[in-house]
């Protein structure tokens, strides 16, 4: 019978090699992993990848790319740093060309004791920050509802946030930015009042839109009509997922909002 052939690298185990005595064996593992990265096409972007080991010799750090093994060697725009992360100084990517884009896995290698493979890693990149819609100048009355605009790349809606004056505005039960970027202003007090733009950011480098102006008058006590600002629309969620369903109303008497699911009255 053959002699077992194996590498265990839990709680420093042993290395069994075929035809070959037990010998004592250092477990070595990734500190740090690659993750699912969001870039822009120009921008730089970084695939974090660490190993450590107690052997003499440090883990020899190499890069897949959509399973294939990446030759480096002469690569101008990509390469390994010290710790053994993946570096893309210019991101490419165009209509017809996506060299970049993709999946990525870093693999740790100690010669005579074996490799280890990291988790996967999702490599997007997104278009230059474009606004479909940006707020504008408005007024609301104190105690009202006021929606400011801010529509952008789909998948660049998760690095939007809003600043008022020059200062990030920290969202609140009044104050909450929808799925699709937009901010919402609900029961408006004079602190409301200052310049609002949105920003997209986290993703190398950010832009924001124009700034716009936000007056808060007084309530006159005229009879307003009624007016949806935002309602709700279709959506599919996963299970377990949270979800927003967006319903914002303005007019005096400032009105109250109920919900229905079907024909029945949902609670409060």
């Amino acid at each position: 019978m053959a002699a077992l052939s194996r590498w265990v690298n839990e709680g420093g185990g042993f290395l069994l090699s075929q035809g070959s005595a037990a010998q004592p064996f250092s477990p070595f593992w990734f500190t740090v992993e690659p993750q699912d990265t969001l870039t822009i096409r120009g921008n730089s972007a970084l695939l974090n990848c660490s190993a450590h080991s107690d052997a003499a010799t440090p883990a020899r750090i190499e890069w897949k790319k959509d399973g294939t093994f990446m030759s480096l060697i002469s690569d101008e725009r990509r390469n390994i740093l010290p710790d053994g992360s993946l570096l893309f100084t210019h991101v490419a990517h165009n209509k017809h060309n996506k060299p970049d884009e993709g999946t990525y896995q870093c693999v740790a290698t100690i010669d005579n004791l074996g490799s280890i493979s990291s988790q996967t890693a999702r490599l997007s990149v997104a278009g230059m920050p474009r606004f479909a819609s940006q707020p504008t100048p408005t007024t609301v009355h104190l105690g009202n509802n006021q929606v400011m605009a801010c529509e952008v790349n789909s998948e660049l809606i998760p690095f939007t946030r809003w600043e008022k004056d020059r200062l990030p505005l920290e969202m609140s039960s009044r104050l909450v930015q929808l799925p699709s970027g937009a901010l919402v202003i609900s029961n408006a007090s004079e602190a409301d009042a200052g310049l609002y733009r949105c920003m997209v950011e986290n993703v190398g480098s950010s832009k924001s839109s124009d700034e716009a102006q936000l007056q808060v008058v007084p309530e006159t006590g005229e009879e307003r009509k009624l007016e949806f600002l935002v309602q709700p629309a279709a959506i599919s969620k996963v299970v377990g997922a949270s979800v927003l369903l967006p319903c914002v109303v303005m007019g005096y008497p400032v009105p109250h909002i109920r919900w229905m699911f079907g024909d029945k009255l949902l609670e409060e």
